[in-house]
């Protein structure tokens, strides 16, 4: 927060991030210098959220034979807002309407690869990526157009 008078008991902090976990100190400043912080306060987990921000760097990666390999760069663990985060994976063949959607539970992941021996090879797809956590989907990354394997 912004610099407060020396009278006041209590500050907010704003703008802090949902789902983590912050300490805080306070310092105490006069004409003559500025004391040492004060102890740390406890830890203070902030309230889960919708996810806001979704997996950068959408694209295509080399597979087998009637695969459509798309990654991502996972989203990290501060932007997930709660628990329970995973991707939500769509995809449809170019110029088609309707999205097949795959639920990715972990965290972790970077990839999903979709089967179907009907695809022929270097089919275009259209494919998105989107976050969701047990407060709700969040957003998809852009939309971009990736080959299915040769």
């Amino acid at each position: 927060p912004d610099v407060i008078s020396g009278d006041m008991e209590s500050a907010m902090a704003v703008e802090l991030n949902p789902w983590v976990e912050y300490e805080f100190r306070v310092v105490a400043t006069n004409k003559i210098g500025t004391g040492d912080p004060s102890t740390p306060s406890r830890v203070i987990r902030t309230n889960e959220a919708v996810p806001k921000t979704p997996p950068a760097n959408v694209s295509g990666r080399s597979g087998r034979r009637h695969e459509l390999v798309i990654a991502w760069e996972p989203v990290s663990e501060e932007f997930q807002n709660g628990q329970g985060f995973g991707y939500i994976v769509a995809f449809r063949p170019n110029g088609t309407r309707g999205w097949k959607e795959k639920m990715v539970t972990s965290s972790d992941a970077s990839k999903f690869i979709y089967r179907d021996e009907s695809v022929p090879p270097l089919t275009p797809f259209e494919v998105k990526v989107g976050v969701y956590n047990n407060k709700g989907d969040g957003p998809f990354s852009p939309i971009v157009v990736i080959c299915s394997a040769e």
